[in-house]
C-alpha cells in the first residue's frame, strides 16, 4: 500500500482545519467500534490516522498557534506532549516489528501448508495467535503509562490543538489495538472450544465427511477438514494466507507513512518549544 497523499488542498481556516481532525477522529472511532471490520476498513482507518496528524501539522504551523504557546501556562502542555509523542513514536515502532514477525509466521505457516507439515502448521498458527496477543498486551501496558489528561479550559487555538494531540495519540494506540485483534481473528475464528481452530480441524480429518459439515466462516482454517476436498481446502487456505501476508505488507507500508507524518508532527512541536 503506497503512501496516503490526499488530493484535496488543505482548508486554511484553523476552525476548518480543527472540524477536519475531529471528523476524522470520529470516522476512526467508528470503525474501531464495529464488529464486523474488514481489511479495507483497517486500511481506511490507517490512512485517516494519518490524515489526522497532517491536520494537526498544519495547526501545529499556523503562527496563532505558534505565539500562543509562548505563555509559560500554555507552553507546558506542549512541553508533556512533547514527551508523550516520544512513547507513541516507540509504540509504532513497536508495531511495525510485530507486524514483520506476523509476515514471517504466516510466509513460514504458507511452506507448511504446501509440505503437509499439520504439526508444524498447528505449532505456526498457535505461534501468531500468541505473537498477536503479545503485541496488543505490550500496547495496553503502555496504554497505561501514557497521560490522557488534556486541556480544561480551551479558551484559544492553541489549546484546541493539543487537545487534538491528545485524542489522536489515545485513538491511535486504540487503532493499533484493533488492528492486532483483526489479524488475530484472520487466523483463527474464536470459539467456544479451547482447542484452537487448526487443531479441530486436523482431527476432524478423522472423521468421515458425512460428519464433518460445519459451515464455510471467515477463519482460514476453518473449512480445512473432509479428506475428499483435501487439495482444494489445502489451496483455499494458500489463498487465504496470501491475503492475509499482503494485507500485513499494506499495513506495514500504512505505518512506515504514519511514523513518517508523526515524526513531523513532533518536529512543529519542537520547533514551537525552541520559539
Amino acid at each position: 500500500m503506497a503512501c496516503h497523499l490526499r488530493s484535496i488542498s488543505l482548508p486554511t481556516r484553523p476552525n476548518s482545519l480543527v472540524l477536519k481532525v475531529e471528523e476524522e477522529l470520529q470516522k476512526l472511532r467508528a470503525c474501531m467500534a464495529s464488529s464486523s471490520s474488514t481489511a479495507q476498513m483497517v486500511f481506511d482507518g490507517l490512512n485517516g490516522l494519518g490524515d489526522v496528524y497532517e491536520y494537526i501539522k498544519e495547526l501545529l504551523s499556523l503562527p496563532s498557534n505558534q505565539n500562543g504557546v509562548s505563555h509559560s501556562n500554555q507552553k507546558k502542555w506542549v512541553e508533556e506532549e512533547m514527551e508523550e509523542s516520544i512513547r507513541l513514536l516507540d509504540i509504532c515502532g513497536a508495531m511495525r516489528d510485530n507486524l514483520s514477525s506476523m509476515k514471517i509466521n504466516v510466509q513460514d505457516l504458507q511452506v507448511a501448508l504446501r509440505r503437509g507439515g499439520e504439526a508444524a502448521m498447528g505449532s505456526k498458527v498457535q505461534a501468531f495467535a500468541r505473537l498477536a496477543k503479545k503485541a496488543n498486551k505490550d500496547i495496553k501496558k503502555q496504554t497505561t503509562k501514557c497521560g490522557s489528561s488534556s486541556p480544561l479550559h480551551e479558551d484559544c487555538d492553541s489549546l484546541k490543538v493539543v487537545r487534538l494531540l491528545v485524542e489522536a495519540r489515545e485513538i491511535t494506540m486504540s487503532f493499533f489495538q484493533s488492528v492486532l485483534s483483526f489479524l488475530a481473528k484472520q487466523m483463527i475464528k474464536p470459539k467456544t472450544s479451547k482447542w484452537s481452530l487448526v487443531s479441530r480441524t486436523f482431527n476432524k480429518r478423522k472423521v468421515a465427511c458425512g460428519e464433518e459439515k460445519e459451515d464455510d466462516d471467515c477463519s482460514i482454517f476453518s473449512s480445512y477438514s473432509c479428506k475428499d476436498l483435501e487439495d482444494e481446502k489445502a489451496l483455499r487456505a494458500q489463498m487465504q494466507l496470501q491475503t492475509l501476508e499482503a494485507s500485513i505488507e499494506g499495513l506495514e507500508n500504512g505505518l512506515e507513512c504514519l511514523f513518517r507524518q508523526m515524526i513531523q508532527c513532533r518536529v512543529s512541536l519542537l520547533n514551537i518549544c525552541s520559539s
